[in-house]
Formats: structure tokens, sequence, C-alpha cells
């Protein structure tokens, strides 16, 4: 049994230049469906026709407007045309609409076309020929195209278009395989006993019945799955790009969809609204310039915000965008819509009126997600090394933008031009290289960048060091703190580990990692000099002096005539020294405490439980002292609070 190759053609023209008459011509389907498109006798909304050519041809023919005002449509049905039948009236010749749909598919990447020269039996050949001169020189050498006279109302012709269709369809290359399932929605309604149903093309992938699916729209992703799929009205239980295809969506209700949203498996579309793109310009954009922007089914209002060139070292980006150019550009949307890398867009603006009609320009989405805020430079070289398709050069530009954080790997998936899999093995590469340092689950850091936190975790000990001598080292939940800041948890992690080890050329000394703190390899307390001694000597009598009444940072100021800086030191050496006991503000002589503690062990084994009444009487304390003890011995574990009583804790021995 032949395979059958599925295509997806469609047509393009000005208005009542017979498009629709020639679909019905070649496939026997008449594809104005609506009654208004009947009384009108114009296209309004997409049609469509399943052609069979034989030898295992299966196409699906878009049938679209040709009115000014329903450009909009004609750009929702060229999404995922492979091959574009351009409709070019014999008795009027190329016409605005005309070179607005060429524009506007040329710009879609389309560039593979069957000129269709209609109403042959009203103008005679020579006439027709002229007509088919005109188109030829709009399409330039652009295009690969192939021109046909024939009149759809006595069937001349019609086998010759049929025929070119043929021979053009042989040029198309073979699909590429797509990793991802994406259909975007041009209708939405609902079948009796079946549920929401959407229609659009298949332009990747595959979906299977059964298929977990998303709809993603401008309220973000919906879970549902594939209840049902119909290639022009005939059930499948497998749809492969490039295809029209209706799904039956399950679970979601017909208000929940919107034309414009896209159905996809992929887990990482979400809708957007600011895109960086290389944009082709058909009439001259100035920066800031608004305009309707184009992307699958769905359009948007939008500002142009134009990149100036990364080499470049200073100076504010253009003004303007000059016809005929090719620029990368920001395009900031009113209202959020699906965009994925590498998806492609038209540009029109109301005011414009140009020998492509309202059309502005488009091009391709290099970033579609990109950072609300940026370093100009450093995004100019992001988008810079996307549109040259250089993927070592982006991972390193998304590394320098993201710096001193690291890229995250998660953000690869669908976000840009080039595929995330080549980006990621341009990643593996430059680790392998020393360029880049991976970070376990969370993505990639330039090496030099890692080398500079590692550098400031050493600086950030060594300068604890001179401004306290009497401690052990950096708190090591406090240098992490302090690296996070800029670089984040995971490469502040990172960084201490390289801190311990070599670093090239050896700038900084080591740091050594004992228990909660961190110091330098060579660092071991100062001596304490006389003046440090009579302090501690003073601050620890003055608080074995006070025993169970403690004593506050500022008596022991008053006790020693330190600094308030030195008293710190002098208080944390004490703590970590076992001399003292730190609890709420109070310091407390650690032998009073452990010989309270004894007294409140003792009770509790005669009695299972402790009043405060009680506790106030053993220590001969008042209620603040008292409470503060009771809540370090209940923090240990000797007490456990029941209400205002204490009861036997899991520490009491």
């Amino acid at each position: 049994m032949r395979a059958v190759r599925r295509f997806v053609l469609g047509t393009a023209g000005h208005v009542d230049h017979g498009k629709t008459s020639l679909v019905r011509a070649l496939t026997g389907v008449d594809t104005d469906r609506l009654p208004e498109e009947k009384r009108r006798g114009i296209t309004i909304e997409l049609g469509f026709a399943p052609w069979d050519l034989g030898d295992g041809i299966s196409v699906s023919l878009i049938d679209v407007p040709g009115h000014r005002k329903l450009v909009h449509h004609m750009i929702a049905g060229a999404i995922g045309m492979e091959l574009v039948l351009l409709v070019v009236a014999g008795d009027e010749g190329v016409m605005p609409q005309t070179r607005e749909h060429v524009a506007a598919c040329e710009l879609l990447g389309l560039r593979r076309a069957v000129v269709a020269i209609t109403k042959l039996d009203r103008v005679g050949r020579e006439i027709a020929e002229l007509a088919g001169d005109e188109a030829r020189e709009l399409l330039g050498d652009r295009w690969e195209a192939e021109i046909v006279c024939c009149s759809a109302r006595t069937g001349e012709g019609v086998d010759d278009v049929r025929a070119a269709v043929r021979r053009a369809l042989a040029t198309l290359p073979p699909p590429r395989p797509g990793t991802r399932a994406r259909l975007s929605v041009d209708r939405v309604f609902s079948v009796k006993g079946a549920g929401t149903v959407v229609t659009g093309t298949l332009v990747e992938g595959k979906i299977a019945v059964g298929t977990p699916l998303f709809l993603v729209g401008e309220a973000g992703a919906q879970a549902t799955a594939a209840r049902g799929l119909h290639v022009h009205d005939r059930a499948v239980t497998l749809a492969e790009a490039p295809t029209r295809l209706a799904v039956n969506l399950a679970n979601l209700p017909l208000e929940a969809v919107h034309r414009g949203d896209v159905v996809t498996d992929d887990r990482s579309a979400r809708p957007t609204k600011v895109i960086d793109v290389r944009l082709r310009v058909e009439e001259a954009v100035k920066r800031g310039a608004s305009a309707q922007v184009y992307v699958g089914t769905e359009r948007s209002s939008g500002r142009v915000d134009l990149f100036r060139d990364p080499a470049e070292d200073a100076g504010p980006p253009p003004a303007q965008a000059e016809k005929g150019s090719v620029v990368l550009a920001r395009l900031r949307l009113a209202t959020p819509m699906v965009v994925l890398g590498g998806d492609r867009f038209v540009l029109r603006g109301s005011d414009v009126d140009g020998p492509a009609g309202a059309v502005l320009g488009g091009g391709e989405v290099l970033d579609a997600e990109p950072p609300r805020v940026r370093a100009r430079q450093k995004r100019g070289l992001v988008v810079a090394a996307l549109e040259a398709g250089d993927a070592p050069g982006a991972v390193r530009a998304l590394c320098g933008e993201a710096s001193p954080r690291p890229f995250p790997q998660g953000a690869l998936a669908s976000r840009f031009s080039i595929p995330a899999a080549e980006l990621r093995r341009a990643a593996d590469a430059l680790v392998g290289k020393g360029e880049l340092t991976a970070i376990k689950g969370v993505g990639w850091i330039a090496a030099a960048r890692l080398v500079e936190l590692a550098i400031t975790a050493r600086r950030l000990v060594a300068e604890h060091h001179k401004k306290a001598p009497l401690d052990r080292g950096l708190a090591l939940e406090t240098l992490r703190q302090k690296l996070a800041d800029p670089g984040g948890p995971e490469a502040a992690a990172e960084a201490i580990k390289l801190a311990v080890d070599k670093l090239p050329g050896q700038k900084g000394e080591p740091i050594v990692v004992e228990g909660d703190v961190a110091r330098l390899a060579s660092f071991t307390q100062a001596p304490v000099d006389r003046d440090v001694a009579g302090a501690l000597a003073a601050a620890e009598k003055a608080i074995r002096d006070a025993a169970l009444k403690g004593v506050s940072e500022f008596a022991v100021k008053e006790a020693t005539g330190a600094t308030p800086k030195e008293v710190k030191a002098i208080l944390a050496k004490l703590v970590r020294d076992a001399a003292a006991i730190h609890t709420g503000e109070l310091w407390f002589s650690k032998g009073s405490v452990d010989e309270l503690r004894g007294r409140v062990v003792a009770h509790l084994a005669k009695t299972p439980r402790l009043t405060i009444a009680e506790f106030k009487e053993m220590s001969g304390l008042g209620r603040k002292q008292a409470i503060v003890l009771l809540e370090q011995l209940d923090r240990e574990g000797t007490t456990r609070r029941d209400g205002d009583d204490r009861l036997p804790g899991a520490g009491a021995r």
C-alpha cells in the first residue's frame, strides 16, 4: 500500500479574482459555507477542502479571504502553508491585495508558488499572459513559481493548474520531524454528544487519540486531551503534520477556548508580551511605532523597539529602520500571545498604504521570552548570535547576560530560534573546554564568573578575620547569603567549593570549612593581648557574678570599657568557650544554668509538672529572667511547655 504524503496548500490574491471558484473546480468543494458569503459573493472566513491528487498525494487546501479588511484571516490561514496558489484575474492583473498577500506569505517564510491567471474565457490568452508577466515581476527571483492560465467557469487550463501543483509539491522537502505537536486554533465550535472541537493546521509533530495536551492562551495553559481527531471530516486515530485537523478536546467548555489559542503537548509553551525578533522592513518603521503583530492565528497591537548594532560600544538605538533593511528589534505586545522561538510573524500598520498594502514587515522570533529589563549591550549580543544561528555564541551571550547568576537550563525549552537540543550540546561542549561550569540541576555559569565569586568568598572571609580576630571564622550561612545576593544560592555553593580548592593563578588564600564557619587556611585565632585579656576577664566575672540574673550587652560594655564591636566579639568568644549562655537579650553564667538545670530535672523526676511559680521559687528569679531561662530549657529539650507549665522534655535525664 502506497504511503500517503500530506501537504498544506493555500490560496492568496485580491478579492473577486476567482480563488474560491478555482478551488471548487479543482476539488469539487465549495469552501464558502456561510450564508453571508453566499449572499455577498465573497469569502469572509477561511475555507477548507481536501484534495486527493492521486499517487498517495493528499492536500489540505485553505481558501483565504481576499478583501483588504480581512487580511488578518488571510495571515491566519497562511500558517502552516507549504505552497501558495496565487490567483490573479486576467482582466485586472496584479492588484493591491495581490501585493499584500504575497508580502505576508514571503514574511511567513513561503517561497514556492503556482500562479493561476484566471478568467481566461473573458480576456483571451494574450491578455492573460500579460497578467502573468506582472505576477512574475512581483514575485521576482525570490520565489520559485510556475504560471498557468485557466478558466474555472469553462474548465480550460484547470488540469494544467493541477499538474503544476503536483510538480511544485514534488520539489518540497520532506517535513522535519517535530519534537512537539502544535496547532494554532482558527475555529472553535461544539458538537452535540462530543463537546468542544477546535480546528487548525497541525504545523509540527503528531497527535494520537488520547494524547495528553495543553490548550495555551492568554490565561495560561489548561490541561486537556485529544478525545477524537478528524482530518477533513474523516475520523483518524493519529494525525501527523502537516495537515488540517479537528481535535475534540476533553474536559474543556466551549467558553474556555478562543481563536488564536494553541493546542500542544509542549509543557513549556506559555503566553508572552515581549519578543525579540529579526525584522525585515517593507516600509520604514520608526522606533516606538505602533503596529498589529500577527503570530499563528492570533494578533495583538504592539510597539516596535529597535536594537542598535551590538558591535557599537555606546549610543542610542536607531531612530528608524529603513525600507528594505533587516534589523533586530523588540516587540512589546498589548495582550499576551502564545509565541515560541522560530515562529514567523507579520507586522501591519493601520496608517500604512505602501506597495505591500498595510504590511510594515515581518520575520522570525529569536527569543520568545526575553528579560523585560536588560543591559542593551548584553541583550544585543544574544539576539545577534541567535540571528546568526550561532549556538555556542548564543550560549556564551546568555550566560554573560545572566551573570553572575547561572543561566537556567529550563529556559531553553521552546524559547529560542535555535533548537534547545542544539543549545544544550553547545553548552556541554563549552563546559568541556572550560569556558562554562555546569551547576547540576540548575544550568550554566561562565567559569570566569564563578572564579570571581570564589575570590569574593575568600575576600569576605579574610575581611571578617580582620574585623573579628577573636572569632573562629565567618559563619558559613552568612557567607552563603552574601554570595547568593548577586549569584543565587546554587552559584554561591559552587563558589564556596571552588574557594576551598586551588583557583587559577591562586588569587587569594584558600578557605577551610569547619562545621558552621569558614576560615582562611592559615588563620589561627589571634593571641589575646593584655587589654583584650583584661576585658575578657572583666566580662566573664560580670557574667559569673550575675549568675542567674544575667547581664545585658550594655552591662558588659560598662564593666569592660570596651567598644560595642569589641563587646560583641568578647561575648561571642565566651559563648564559644562555654563560659556563658546567650538567651533572649541576656548572657548567663553557664555553670549557674547547668546547676539550675539539674534542679529542674530532679524536680520533674519527682513531680512531672513544673509551674512558673515553682520555677521562680527554685531559682529565686523575677519573671523576666525566669521566662527566658524556661524558654532556653524548652529549646534544648530539658522541658516541654504545656500551657504555662513545664513537663519533662525529650532531653531530660
